[in-house]
């Protein structure tokens, strides 16, 4: 059972969690995940392109970081979503251009800007007024660059942290914040009381925020707050 609990998909999916979240916020976000599993389902520099079916499960795990990149850049506008079946469509034709092994997420993220760049040509064409000025855009889509890269060294961190508990905490924490069960429903599974499975949460979270922040720096967790 454990070995299903901490296979590449729930530790790469569970490992998310620290991508946007500071000390209050870290085990929200896990909780998140199960909820929202297309914004989360990534470990960027990790995965590979072998066939087609790589890519389409790629393409389909960034469908959510690729929408809100194109938000950012363009707005609350009803084209966000015809910017980004465009980004999909370039991204399928182009598909053998990507290279295995390289980051993903960079690569669309670049097609995805240059689709939104396109469209602020198209509208100045036509003669509508372009949101902001093409220096804001471009440091909009920088920062939001910045970002992305954050939260992949931040799930590449707690991915190292997770596997570092053991086996015994680990397990518990991903049937609690990955699969939601109940503390309660944990201790019958596991068979042990409910108090010890909280205790066992309890050093969990402690262990994995120590272990984070020794590799981020307690500033650099803390400036997310």
């Amino acid at each position: 059972m454990l070995k299903s609990l901490t296979g590449n998909g729930g530790a790469f999916l569970f490992s998310t969690s620290i991508a946007c979240s500071g000390r209050r916020l870290f085990f929200r976000k896990i909780r998140e995940i199960s909820c929202y599993p297309g914004k989360h389902t990534v470990d960027l520099a990790e995965h590979t392109s072998q066939d087609s079916d790589d890519f389409e499960l790629l393409l389909s795990s960034h469908q959510g970081r690729l929408y809100g990149f194109i938000r950012a850049l363009v707005g609350s506008s009803p084209e966000v979503d015809d910017l980004l079946q465009n980004t999909n469509r370039i991204l399928w034709q182009e598909s053998e251009k990507f290279i295995p092994g390289t980051n993903f997420r960079a690569w669309a993220f670049r097609i995805a800007r240059n689709q939104v760049l396109q469209h602020r040509d198209r509208m100045r064409r036509e003669g509508a007024t372009v949101p902001f000025s093409d220096e804001l855009m471009e440091t909009l889509a920088e920062r939001s660059e910045e970002k992305e890269s954050s939260i992949e060294r931040r799930q590449k961190y707690l991915k190292r942290c997770l596997e570092k508990l053991p086996d015994r905490q680990r397990e518990v924490v991903m049937r609690r914040y990955f699969y939601r069960e109940s503390v309660q429903g944990i201790a019958g599974e596991i068979g042990i009381k409910p108090n010890a499975v909280s205790q066992l949460l309890f050093r969990s979270r402690e262990s994995l925020l120590r272990c984070i922040e020794s590799q981020l720096g307690n500033s650099s967790i803390r400036s997310l707050e």
